[in-house]
């Protein structure tokens, strides 16, 4: 979502047509692999997020 935000996309939201589960924020009550999580958390946040702001810059509104 990222890139395409920098990249300027529009996104257009469909109506209930592809609607497959029932509507609603789920919430996770607990982590099932909380260091791994935070492993991939890092590695998104040290590595990953660096690369695509090289690649394609940065915005104004778009979170990195």
């Amino acid at each position: 979502g990222f890139v395409l935000c920098v990249l300027d996309y529009d996104f257009h939201i469909l109506d209930t047509a592809f609607l497959v589960h029932r509507p609603g924020i789920k919430r996770i009550t607990t982590r099932m692999f909380p260091r791994a999580v935070a492993a991939q958390d890092q590695m998104i946040a040290t590595t990953i997020m660096p690369e695509l702001i090289l690649l394609y810059g940065s915005r104004t509104g778009c979170q990195a």
